[in-house]
């Protein structure tokens, strides 16, 4: 009889090696609660070995028959058991490995973004080519226009450019727009996109025949192109926006705690995939904004105007008791220029109207202190703001 830990008066008597004299040897340097479970077989095994004359022969068959029959099925439970435990974890193991398998593969774009170095700040709007040229554009307002082919590119209405690609492997080209300008990308299958200041958009050349996929950095609003075959996805670094057409604003900036979609047109799905068991989704309908808490790894949904977050594409801000500190970041991206504010208190002042922001930082500064009681200076070429 083999050594064991813990045994079972089943697992003794259907032991292959088993003999009267294995419930003896070796008993001392059994556990002592397995002690009893040998007694408890010595006593099966002395009854159905015992005289014939005390139990009949066909007594003891029927209780062999019976013992044996409890042991098989306990024996086939532990089994089930066992192979029911196994399956579980192959199951986890086989859902887990599915599921990185489907996230890496619609994440090429996202590797793509996250072997991009960063760059060093420049005054002017930057094209960067699949082979790495870079192309500069100095004007505040600028526009690029990809044809269907994703080779021939227009930049303003004077500038073309040609780029080699290959259809083999997936070629990206990004554009960078610094603080204080802004740009308008038509893709190559038709979809708008309005880049605001300081953000960067990662795209294909030309987009995969099942899939189209971008990556954002700051804020951009999206006039998709419809297609029911090929969903429209855009990254960011908390989370991914589904779309077959529709129109939506992305904020994801790197200085920001909160990412957000408000969703003019359409419907939209965002879903944050930090893993296996930490998923959210939240579709969102015309007129609605979503805000996602990178601490929580939650959605947020309230009902808002879209134009008091899409007005910026347009040349202006529409604000409805938003807080002086948020207007400030706002003007400090879009104007590139830098604004202190001296007062802490006045970080939460708020301030109710639009702002042109064809005016210029001062203007548009004064406009609010109308209402926000604070002053205003220039200072070594800042803007401070200081208690009235």
């Amino acid at each position: 009889m083999k050594k064991k830990s813990s045994l079972k008066a089943e697992d003794i008597l259907i032991d292959k090696n088993f003999s009267k004299a294995t419930l003896s040897e070796g008993i001392g340097n059994i556990e002592d609660k397995s002690k009893s479970e040998i007694q408890i077989a010595a006593l099966i095994h002395s009854f159905l070995t015992s005289d014939p004359t005390v139990f009949p022969e066909i007594e003891k068959e029927q209780t062999k028959s019976h013992i044996r029959s409890s042991i098989r099925k306990i024996f086939w439970k532990r089994q089930f058991v066992r192979l029911s435990a196994a399956a579980s974890v192959l199951l986890i193991c086989a859902v887990t490995v599915f599921w990185y398998s489907q996230l890496n593969s619609r994440s090429e774009i996202l590797s793509y973004a996250q072997t991009v170095t960063d760059t060093l700040p420049d005054q002017n709007t930057r094209l960067i080519l699949q082979d790495g040229k870079e192309i500069k554009i100095g004007k505040n307002e600028s526009k690029i226009s990809y044809a269907q082919n994703g080779k021939d590119i227009t930049i303003g209405a004077d500038q073309t450019v040609v780029q080699e690609i290959t259809l083999e492997e997936p070629s990206f080209n990004t554009v960078i727009v610094p603080y204080g300008k802004r740009t308008f990308i038509t893709l190559s299958e038709g979809t708008k996109v309005w880049l605001n200041s300081g953000s960067r958009l990662i795209y294909p050349t030309v987009f995969a025949e099942n899939m189209r996929e971008v990556y954002i950095e700051g804020e951009a609003v999206f006039d998709v192109t419809h297609s029911e075959s090929r969903p429209f996805f855009v990254k960011t670094r908390d989370y991914d926006v589904k779309v077959l057409g529709t129109v939506f604003n992305v904020s994801s900036y790197a200085d920001d705690k909160n990412s957000s979609t408000v969703l003019k047109e359409g419907k939209v799905e965002l879903s944050y995939n930090g893993s296996l068991l930490n998923r959210a989704k939240l579709v969102i309908f015309p007129g609605e904004r979503a805000v996602f808490d990178p601490d929580k790894k939650v959605f947020t949904q309230q009902k808002v105007k879209p134009e008091e977050y899409m007005s910026w594409q347009e040349g202006y801000l529409v604000l409805n008791s938003e807080k002086l500190a948020d207007i400030l970041k706002k003007l400090t991206r879009y104007y590139n220029v830098e604004i202190l504010l001296q007062n802490v208190e006045l970080q939460n002042e708020t301030f109710s109207g639009n702002l042109d922001l064809k005016n210029s930082p001062a203007e548009v500064l004064e406009i609010i202190a109308q209402t926000t009681p604070f002053l205003y200076s220039y200072e070594n070429n800042k803007l401070v703001i200081m208690p009235k």
